[in-house]
């Protein structure tokens, strides 16, 4: 095949104010060349090594282990107990993880639980530290697949897009909140980037398979959802293998990616099989029941949203983030058009990349039910498109200062357009953390203050949800629940044995469960079997069966209390945005304790 020789000029005028690119020619085939005019440069060096964005984004993602809240209690119940039951025996358990539904794969919740089983066997060490060993991990593979991510947007797409969405996910509240988290979301998002990074990633060749296999394990192993996000990749595929690549070994690659997501499932499926005491294939019961599920029955029985709730949402971690990624289809047709040629630094696979965050918001902002969590798999891709519509915007504006201005006012005003909206957003993101972290955090700390040795149950009652799991208790106490308001179905407990290696649990059908969330009395005990309760107060009126627990002086007295956001007493800014004390901020706040029962 002919060969020429493309050259590629240390800096390019009208791309932004000219970048520095590749200097050394490279030889490419004619119908590589023509590849490359869609998808981009074949070679592109990252404006900040690997090793160093990896050791960055690592110490954000530990802050994120120390500090993040719990904000689902789904986390809680349906991830940490079923973790802590396969390590200590006993735990929580849920109307999903009953035989009869089997919509949670053991597969997935026993892959965490040998971590924190390792842990677990480390002398001098408490089951705090198992929660936030595995914490650590979340963070550790986090910030590896970030720097993957990382590294082949700016190999395979453009190093200033690289850069760009580099600082971006840093600085992210949704990813502070988003990486350390316990749900099959958090993981399917991990594998996601890894996925996305083996399509876009071809200085080895491809890894259509990789690929593949990354958005598979997501899907089967994490969230079956997620794996939407890989379809743009796959039609990338065939669209290049018909007019560049080949078609046959672009099929060849896809067929033998389809084997090995195969074969992950007969894997996960023998696992569940092992737990379940049947056959079930969790993947295809989460799909039935989210979407096939009858009437009374299904996620739309837990709540629903209006359409823009995500749009809110993502606003509220994101900030000018969530417009800038909205924008990244319009402001590439918008460029093209203008132009009608593509400048180096701008192709059509921009577009491509950008396609994945608008099929997932298309996918669940059509669906009634909606949380905060399921958002979790587009945020790379959230972050990606952002910065896709800003290295568009520095393009659009390195043409225009060239033009209208020169010397030091140009030099100025450049780093201006560059710095100011990063550095609003990254204020923006940091206020909200601090937000949510000073607001929230008490949980993880009050149960904390509980004696090592302490002995008998601990109650909740309208503070249930906040429960963070029983890696907070020590060994000799159990969660009972009294009488709240709350009238739908709580967890049951996992049957104990007293032997470690033993989970009946896993394939015992459970009594008092159903998929309707209705109440079950049986869920609760007396009051006077509490020996340690934690409950919230605040100065407002109390509801039916929610007394003030910690005001009963003569039945209870405060072990420790901390501070506790009450949302809502609070204005709308005070609880979204942490803002210095003089500022004239309303905020109301009441008491989060741990109440030990008088002496009887």
């Amino acid at each position: 095949m002919a060969e020429v020789r493309s050259r590629s000029p240390a800096r390019v005028k009208g791309a932004g104010g000219g970048y520095p690119t590749s200097s050394s020619p490279e030889k490419i085939s004619i119908s590589e060349s023509n590849a490359e005019k869609l998808v981009g440069p074949r070679v592109s060096h990252p404006i900040i090594s690997p090793t160093s964005a990896f050791s960055i984004l690592l110490v954000v993602r530990l802050l994120s282990a120390v500090y993040a809240t719990i904000p689902d209690c789904d986390e809680v119940f349906n991830y940490w107990e079923p973790a802590h039951y396969l390590t200590h025996g006993y735990g929580l358990q849920t109307w999903e993880y009953s035989p009869v539904y089997a919509i949670r794969s053991w597969a997935y919740v026993g892959l965490h639980a040998i971590v924190t089983r390792a842990v677990s066997l480390a002398p001098q060490l408490e089951k705090t530290h198992e929660f936030y060993g595995l914490r650590c991990l979340f963070a550790v593979f986090c910030a590896y697949s970030e720097k993957r991510l990382y590294t082949a947007v700016s190999t395979g797409v453009n190093r200033r897009v690289g850069i760009l969405y580099l600082v971006l996910t840093i600085g992210s509240a949704g990813m502070f909140h988003a990486a350390v988290a316990f749900l099959p979301s958090t993981f399917a998002m991990y594998t996601t980037m890894l996925g996305m990074a083996s399509f876009m990633d071809r200085r080895r060749g491809f890894c259509t398979v990789q690929g593949i296999f990354w958005f598979a394990v997501g899907g089967l192993l994490g969230w079956p959802f997620s794996m939407a996000m890989c379809i743009p990749f796959v039609f990338e595929e065939i669209f290049m293998g018909c007019i560049a690549w080949g078609l046959a070994p672009t099929v060849l690659r896809l067929v033998k990616g389809g084997l090995v997501s195969l074969i992950l499932l007969v894997l996960i499926v023998g696992v569940d099989y092992l737990a379940y005491g049947k056959l079930e294939i969790v993947p295809l019961n989460i799909v039935l029941y989210n979407v096939f599920s009858g009437a009374g029955k299904g996620p739309n029985i837990y709540g629903t949203e209006p359409w823009w709730f995500y749009f809110a949402n993502l606003t509220l971690n994101f900030n000018i983030l969530l417009p800038l990624a909205l924008a990244s289809w319009p402001l590439l047709s918008l460029y093209y058009l203008a132009c009608r040629s593509l400048a180096i630094g701008i192709t059509p696979r921009m577009a491509l990349i950008s396609l994945p965050l608008y099929l997932w918001l298309a996918i669940f902002t059509a669906q009634p039910h909606k949380e905060e969590r399921f958002m979790f798999v587009a945020y790379p891709a959230l972050c990606i498109s952002a910065a896709i519509s800003y290295h568009v915007i520095l393009t659009i504006w390195g043409s225009l200062s060239t033009r209208l201005t020169s010397g030091k006012a140009r030099e100025f005003l450049n780093w201006a357009v560059l710095a100011a909206p990063l550095s609003l957003a990254m204020m923006a993101s940091i206020s909200r953390i601090l937000a949510v972290t000073s607001g929230y955090s008490a949980p993880l700390h009050v149960y904390s203050a509980l004696p090592s040795d302490a002995q008998g149950y601990l109650c909740l009652a309208k503070e249930w949800y906040q429960f963070p799991s029983s890696y907070f208790l020590p060994n000799g106490m159990r969660v009972k629940f009294v009488k709240s308001a709350f009238d739908g179905l709580l967890p049951g407990e996992f049957p104990e044995t007293g032997d470690p290696w033993s989970w009946p649990g896993t394939w015992m059908i459970p009594s008092g469960m159903n998929d309707e969330n209705k109440g079950d009395l049986s869920k609760y005990v007396s009051l006077e079997l509490c020996d340690y309760m934690v409950e919230s107060y605040f100065s407002r009126p109390v509801e039916e069966f929610e007394p003030d627990y910690a005001l009963d002086q003569g039945q209870w007295e405060s072990v420790y209390c901390e501070n506790f956001l009450d949302s809502a007493q609070t204005g709308l800014l005070g609880r979204t945005l942490w803002v210095p004390r003089w500022v004239p901020v309303k905020k109301s706040w009441g008491k989060y304790c741990l109440l030990k029962r008088t002496a009887r």
